[in-house]
């Protein structure tokens, strides 16, 4: 009997322990479920709260297709489109960073010749005049007409020397017909004609110094009828000037 007493004893014992866990796994669950629906209920106002002040706040127009656009970036876009500046303005801005310019180095002109500095002319012979320069006629024996002079004639033994006025170049030394044995030396701008030449001691091309003997004097044809004499002529710029407003 005891035994039988024992037996029933553990049944009883081992249905009470799985009522209680069948108990407190009940209170968990309750327990579980609570908590999960409170903490549903707390986030869900808030949320709810802020899609209504969000869809309160958003203008009528910033929907397209019902689909709401987000205002914050178009007002970003206006910002940072105000705040930047244009291309012409930065480029306005930007400071040049060009390097200045350093002054060019003189360039040294080379040295004129000697017939560029030419500022004083001397006589080719002596300073006794016979015929003055005229552009008006005056009577020549020789061709026993009026025609313009447009040289002078200096007073000259024949053989005489005759000198460059100035330093220059010879640009020609030839025998001509009214004139006879003739050099033309370029004088800077001034072009000098030494006419009824006996002998030309210089030849084109030459450089002559102011003084330096160029030949001596012989006779004018146009002119043979007159005293022995050098007959001069000067050109400025292509034209006849009087000799006399050189001459020193």
């Amino acid at each position: 009997m005891n035994l039988h007493i024992q037996k029933n004893g553990r049944k009883g014992s081992s249905k009470g322990f799985y009522i209680a866990l069948g108990v407190c796994l009940i209170a968990v669950g309750v327990a579980a479920w609570t908590t999960y629906d409170s903490v549903v209920n707390y986030a869900a106002p808030d949320d709810k709260s802020q899609s209504e002040t969000v869809q309160s706040t958003a203008p009528a127009n910033n929907t397209v297709s019902g689909v709401y656009a987000e205002p914050e970036s178009s007002s970003r876009t206006e910002a940072l489109s105000s705040k930047a500046p244009s291309s012409s303005e930065a480029v306005a801005s930007k400071p040049d960073s060009k390097p200045e310019s350093k002054p060019e180095a003189p360039v040294s002109k080379p040295e004129r010749t000697a017939a560029a500095e030419v500022t004083h002319y001397s006589y080719p012979v002596g300073k006794t005049v016979v015929q003055k320069f005229s552009t008006d006629p005056v009577y020549c024996k020789t061709t026993l007409d009026w025609r313009a002079h447009t040289g002078i004639d200096l007073s000259a033994k024949q053989g005489e020397t005759v000198k460059a006025i100035a330093n220059g170049t010879v640009t020609k030394a030839y025998q001509d017909d009214k004139y006879g044995n003739t050099v033309i030396i370029t004088h800077g701008n001034v072009e000098a004609w030494y006419c009824g030449l006996d002998q030309m001691k210089v030849k084109a091309g030459d450089t002559v110094e102011s003084g330096q003997e160029i030949g001596t004097v012989g006779k004018v044809p146009i002119e043979q009828e007159e005293e022995s004499h050098l007959h001069f002529v000067t050109k400025v710029n292509g034209e006849y000037v009087d000799p006399l407003t050189l001459l020193k």
